[in-house]
């Protein structure tokens, strides 16, 4: 997530400058740009954590299959330890009754019973294998289930960091609010407002010159989501964050990528500012808070900020903040 507001917000930009309120703007302009840089931080974690949630709900349910399983086979095995001792004492060919019996010699009845000991030693071992296995199953159980609970904690805490941090973000954006509308035009005109839909719709022919056709296809699909609405965590069809949007993105360029910028960072090959390529990650801030995806003439798609769309725009008014770039294909 960009810090959109940090540069959409005017400083106080008229023909009749307001001296006493400029210094109140320029303060709570700083102070928004502060949240939004810190709101960006708080989603990527969120979406690591998030990561982490379901891998760890993962394995704790895989734990719990095998803590079932080894459970079941311990009680089995203990039935028929159960069942083989009765027939040992209760007689039949296999039984100590039944080797003095069916015995012709001294020597023929002890081999038979020392027979019968090995297999009850044999169904013993058996049992006390199953319950050592049954043991590690549980461990493994609490152990995963424990990492679980944590994961659940972790994510749950930085979604209420967030929810805390967006309510003070609209806090101070109505602040701002006061400026008047001659402030704000001359403003935008100065820092260039965002492409519309339908002119983004126009530069979908700029994707013939990506570097892959699965590139092409990443840039067609994001440009295609311009206009719908940035939520927190999500990853389409409806809405977006900045690394669902590039996720999506991709996954249509047929690349499996993880919900998250920095991790996304680590996939492809890196390339350089200026040897930048549609359908190529764009990467900001440190720790990397952001991920865009480019699509030629300097512009790029961005998911930016709560409360507003996804939407195109130059890639000259982050270039400070710019991290790195990866190209996954091609």
């Amino acid at each position: 997530m960009l810090v959109a507001v940090a540069v959409t917000v005017p400083t106080v930009a008229s023909a009749t400058p307001n001296t006493a309120i400029a210094p109140r703007i320029h303060s709570v302009q700083q102070r928004l740009s502060s949240l939004a840089r810190e709101n960006d931080q708080i989603v990527e974690k969120y979406n690591q954590a998030d990561n982490a949630y379901h891998a760890k709900k993962k394995a704790a349910a895989k734990a719990s299959a095998v803590y079932r399983a080894a459970q079941q086979r311990l009680t089995k095995a203990e039935q028929q330890l159960s069942q083989s001792a009765a027939a040992q004492y209760e007689g039949g060919t296999y039984s100590a009754t039944g080797a003095l019996l069916s015995s012709d010699s001294g020597s023929n009845y002890l081999d038979q019973l020392d027979t019968l000991s090995m297999l009850s030693q044999h169904n013993s071992q058996v049992v006390s294998s199953f319950a050592a296995i049954q043991e590690q199953a549980k461990l493994a159980k609490t152990k995963a289930d424990n990492l679980y609970a944590q994961a659940q904690q972790t994510r749950t805490a930085l979604s209420r960091q967030h929810t805390a941090t967006k309510g003070q973000i609209a806090k101070y954006t109505k602040l701002l609010d006061s400026l008047n509308q001659q402030q704000r035009a001359m403003w935008a005109a100065r820092q260039g407002a965002p492409i519309s839909a339908g002119a983004a719709s126009a530069m979908t022919a700029n994707a013939v010159h990506a570097s892959s056709a699965q590139a092409r296809a990443a840039v067609q699909f994001a440009l295609a989501q311009v206009g719908k609405p940035y939520v927190f965590g999500a990853a389409g069809p409806d809405s977006y964050d900045c690394s669902g949007l590039t996720m999506a993105s991709w996954q249509r360029g047929g690349v499996s990528l993880p919900h998250s910028a920095a991790d996304q960072y680590n996939y492809g090959h890196h390339v350089s500012y200026d040897q930048l390529q549609p359908g190529d990650l764009m990467f900001f801030y440190q720790p990397i808070g952001h991920v865009t995806i480019y699509i030629g003439n300097g512009m790029m798609v961005s998911a930016p900020e709560p409360g507003e769309n996804v939407q195109v725009v130059s890639t000259d008014s982050f270039k400070n903040d710019f991290t790195g770039a990866t190209r996954l294909v091609g």
